[in-house]
């Protein structure tokens, strides 16, 4: 879930650097959420269709971002 990742990424010191693919996707939902601010670059493909291998870097948590996060961390406590 993307809230969860958001919750990985506050515990990181960033600049944070992303590998994965799938990561890389969640990445991209934050930042058009405008919880993090990140440098993803366009997802190219090679010529035969594969993958190129990608590394993003998330730059910073908005202040929506940390908003989100506070209210997701009180919703927990709360249960």
């Amino acid at each position: 879930m993307s809230m969860e990742f958001l919750r990985v990424l506050s515990e990181q010191k960033l600049p944070y650097v992303v590998h994965t693919p799938a990561d890389i996707d969640r990445l991209r939902v934050l930042r058009a959420a405008e919880l993090v601010t990140a440098f993803i670059p366009p997802s190219d493909r090679a010529p035969d269709a594969r993958a190129i291998r990608q590394l993003a870097q998330v730059e910073s948590i908005t202040a929506k971002g940390k908003l989100a996060l506070n209210k997701a961390t009180s919703a927990f406590i709360e249960l």
